[in-house]
């Protein structure tokens, strides 16, 4: 297939193409020079979004010039970054059509970075790309998170380690962003004016030295230093993948390097994710049972492993030992990149091992302190909502809770009628049946539907409240994840409460959040660079860590089991050791892998 894919690509790189690609290089630089302006023009950003994404394509598909298709990613996102400012002005979000092409740049522009061998280009632009919707909110916290810190200035760090640098380039790029804030410009116009000034103008990524201190190339190197881990982007190509790492000071090895994963391409990835939701959706239609699904996850985590795990540790062996955050990129988020088997035990039962939307995300996170799992810890449960019955969420909650001495919030207990008028079976799982903590999609209210309750919304309220104060939260209920609209993704906890309800409040510095629920731990389908998602979401809110599920949940005992040995062990160690502790022990007990495989660590 390869050798096909390879001639089919060399077809392409006729003449004619290359000649086209010539000349929308140089209408992309005409327009660079136009952006580069005073006050440049919305049609002249949204041309050349537009232009520097047809130059990334052809560049990268062709892969004649993979400095030409860096080039280009970057010059997309200084675009994007340009429109996003203005439209913030405008106290409005950016329009699909913008974050439509935004849709496997990042991912893109890594594996271009990777293949001409200038990684911090290709972190940079997908640092800039992976949190559009969120970047405003997380910038804001991580003022405050800095300014509690002993009220310094809140860029004082970046600021020290430019001073540190011998270098004239790091003084003069000191220099240069005091005056940018002086301005009172946004970050977005601090990214765009450092890109446009070290790299970009140039158009020669050899003279990248100075562009480490742009606000989101900066944001990598100082969440490898904050946390103590090793950062991993791992993007996606054609033919092949790319791991892009940075290193924490310290740690005696180059500041970036980059490795190819040859098997982990993009139609790879594309193809892993649609088996785990082919086999989830004959499940809910009854094709398949128990036994075919299982032997469904094991392959795909077998797969996964061979194509990311067994490349990436035989090339950097050092990980084993290391503290590392995977930053996947497109696609790719949706792999069980947590649960696949390193030396036949889940990586994060032998790995000291997270996943993070960013390295902006991860550098958030970390400056929160740890909070004493004890102190305040909040559990609900709603065992029903339209058609869907999953009982089992209730004796979880109540476990739970007992672990911190709390009481739970349950909604329509299963010993009662429920507010629905209906009394609750408890299903036993079969080969033939699997309860999930999910729903058909024609079970599910009229969208824009909130309330299932008359009394939701002053439950809702209370239940906002108490998020807000908690210090560990575990919620087990059914998820909603909308591709079409992901701030509509809900918790169906009483009612419908949806991520954008939840945004407009912030958790307790710290907190860590179980999700107990279907496929909130993963990302949305439609555009998947963002990285737009519960956990990203809170994380932005003051979430220290987040534990979700890429897919359905099954609802049974052993799951119960799973999440209350996670929370004793929560009790005594970081969260995603405390999950690869769990996980690593119903592993060993042999429990089913539709039950553990699908949860993933998110932040420090």
């Amino acid at each position: 297939m390869n050798d096909r894919f390879n001639a089919a690509m060399a077809k392409q790189s006729t003449p004619e193409l290359n000649a086209v690609a010539d000349d929308i290089w140089d209408l992309q630089q005409k327009l660079l020079s136009e952006q580069a302006r005073d006050a440049p023009s919305a049609a002249v950003s949204w041309a050349l979004l537009c232009t520097a994404r047809l130059s990334l394509l052809l560049n990268f598909s062709t892969g004649q010039d993979w400095t030409r298709a860096s080039a280009s990613g970057g010059a997309l996102a200084a675009a994007c970054s340009v429109m996003d400012a203005r439209f913030t002005q405008q106290g409005a979000p950016l329009p699909r059509e913008v974050l439509s092409q935004l849709t496997g740049v990042a991912s893109m522009s890594a594996y271009a970075a990777h293949r001409g061998a200038v990684p911090v280009v290709g972190i940079m632009v997908a640092e800039s790309i992976t949190s559009v919707t969120l970047s405003d909110r997380m910038m804001t916290r991580e003022l405050m998170a800095t300014l509690d810190d002993g009220g310094i200035d809140a860029l004082q760090r970046i600021h020290s380690e430019l001073d540190r640098k011998p270098d004239t380039s790091y003084r003069d790029a000191r220099r240069e962003l005091r005056r940018v804030e002086r301005s009172e410009l946004g970050a977005p116009q601090i990214m765009q004016r450092k890109f446009e000034r070290d790299w970009l103008a140039s158009a020669d990524p050899a003279e990248q030295q100075s562009l480490v201190n742009s606000p989101f190339a900066v944001a990598a190197v100082r969440a490898a230093a904050s946390s103590g881990r090793t950062l991993v982007y791992i993007a996606p190509g054609l033919e092949g993948g790319a791991a892009l790492r940075v290193n924490p000071p310290g740690s005696g090895r180059e500041m970036h390097e980059t490795l190819e994963l040859p098997d982990l391409n993009a139609v790879t990835v594309r193809t892993e994710v649609l088996r785990i939701r082919k086999a989830y959706a004959e499940v809910q239609r009854g094709s398949i049972g128990q036994k075919a699904l299982e032997r469904a996850v094991n392959a795909v985590l077998d797969r996964v492993s061979a194509a990311f795990w067994t490349p990436l540790l035989s090339s950097w062996p050092d990980l084993r030992d290391s503290r590392t955050a995977l930053v996947p990129l497109g696609e790719s988020a949706l792999l069980p990149l947590y649960t696949s088997p390193v030396d036949g035990t889940p990586a994060c039962g032998s790995l000291d091992v997270t996943v993070v939307p960013s390295g902006r995300a991860l550098l958030l996170a970390a400056s929160w302190p740890q909070i004493t799992a004890g102190a305040g810890a909040f559990v609900a449960a709603d065992p029903w909502f339209g058609q869907g019955e999953i009982p089992r969420t209730v004796p979880e909650a109540r476990e739970i809770a007992g672990i911190y001495g709390v009481g739970p919030l349950v909604f329509r207990d299963p010993s009662t009628t429920g507010a629905s008028g209906r009394h609750l079976r408890d299903r036993a799982s079969s080969d033939g049946e699997v309860p999930l903590r999910t729903l058909p999609a024609d079970s599910l209210p009229e969208r824009g539907v909130r309330e299932l309750d008359d009394d939701h919304g002053q439950a809702a309220t209370e239940i906002v409240r108490r998020l807000s104060e908690a210090s560990v939260i575990h919620l087990a209920c059914h998820g909603d994840l909308r591709s079409d609209e992901p701030l509509a993704s809900s918790l169906l906890l009483g009612g419908r409460m949806m991520l954008s309800d939840l945004l407009e409040r912030d958790l307790r510095p710290g907190t860590t959040v179980v999700l107990s629920a279907c496929e909130l731990g993963s990302i949305t389908g439609e555009l998947p660079d963002e990285q737009l998602g519960f956990p990203a979401a809170l994380l932005a809110m003051g979430a220290r860590s987040v534990i979700g599920a890429l897919w359905p949940v099954p609802d049974e005992d052993a799951t119960v089991s799973l999440m209350a040995e996670t929370h004793r062990a929560l009790t005594a160690s970081s969260a995603t050791l405390a999950l690869g502790k769990a996980i690593r022990r119903a592993h060993a007990d042999g429990v089913s892998a539709t039950v553990w495989a699908s949860f993933t660590h998110v932040g420090a």
